[in-house]
């Protein structure tokens, strides 16, 4: 049980999905503290992560929308859905607040239903492999990498991820010394690359014209749709990159920015 004055938040495991049961107040002053929580949860890469509204008290209209807000944040790279229930004994103002937000996130009555839609989840392609902490993992990891883009027919983009990944746990291997999960997801014509660590510490990007070892995470910003970490449940963290099916620019991109010492 995780707490904070005044929201109390429970969490359990059901199959693959994980349920989150808060309960008490959702307001300004509690509303960073659920976010926060799932946004954890999320970066655990679950089945689902499905919220249990039934126990919540809406201080405004308007409380709702921590959800709708936290959906549009991972929408980049999370695959993991964010589905929430109502309780069938729910309120009359709760009803009315999840039918609105009913047209971004899945809302469901109970627990049950909103299980049995994972079951079902959206098409989607996903490939992962463990990661020792050593300086031959990079390597592997991007021999890993060019091989499942082909089993895709993602070629086009398997040398821009290739240089992602290698960035990605090359600086796992230089900075957090732990094992690693690297992740590839194909969903919506958007290859996402994640790597998960068991370091608390997120990566920053040098200023320019500051040198790194390795090509560093400039060029991870340069070939990426988008890019990002996000702390996990767990203590560590999930550094994650998408390329978008098809970046015509990016090897320009890549080019002018090794010209420019980045």
């Amino acid at each position: 049980m995780a707490r904070g004055s005044p929201l109390a938040i429970g969490v359990r495991t059901v199959g693959e999905a994980v349920v989150v049961s808060p309960s008490g107040t959702l307001e300004l002053r509690t509303a960073p503290q659920l976010r926060s929580f799932l946004a954890r949860r999320l970066a655990d890469q679950p089945g689902a992560v499905i919220v249990m509204l039934q126990d919540l008290v809406l201080a405004r209209a308007y409380s709702l929308s921590v959800f709708t807000n936290l959906a549009r944040q991972v929408a980049d790279w999370s695959g993991t859905p964010l589905l929430l229930v109502t309780g069938r004994n729910r309120s009359h103002e709760l009803q009315q607040h999840s039918e609105l937000i009913a047209r971004f996130i899945p809302v469901f009555p109970d627990l049950a239903s909103a299980l049995a839609s994972i079951r079902t989840p959206p098409a989607r392609q996903f490939s992962k492999l463990r990661l020792a902490p050593e300086p031959h993992s990079a390597a592997t990891a991007r021999r890993f990498v060019a091989s499942v883009c082909e089993l895709w027919h993602c070629e086009e983009v398997s040398e821009d991820a290739v240089a992602i990944v290698s960035e990605l746990v090359a600086n796992v291997v230089r900075h957090a010394h732990t094992e690693a999960e690297l992740r590839l997801e194909l969903r919506r014509q958007v290859l996402m690359v994640a790597v998960s660590d068991g370091s608390p510490e997120l990566p920053v990007r040098r200023p320019p014209g500051v040198r790194e070892s390795g090509l560093g995470l400039g060029i991870v910003a340069t070939l990426a749709t988008a890019w990002g970490a996000s702390p996990t449940s767990t203590g560590g963290k999930l550094v994650w990159a998408t390329v978008r099916l098809r970046s015509p620019n990016a090897r320009v991109a890549i080019n002018n920015s090794w010209r420019n010492g980045l």
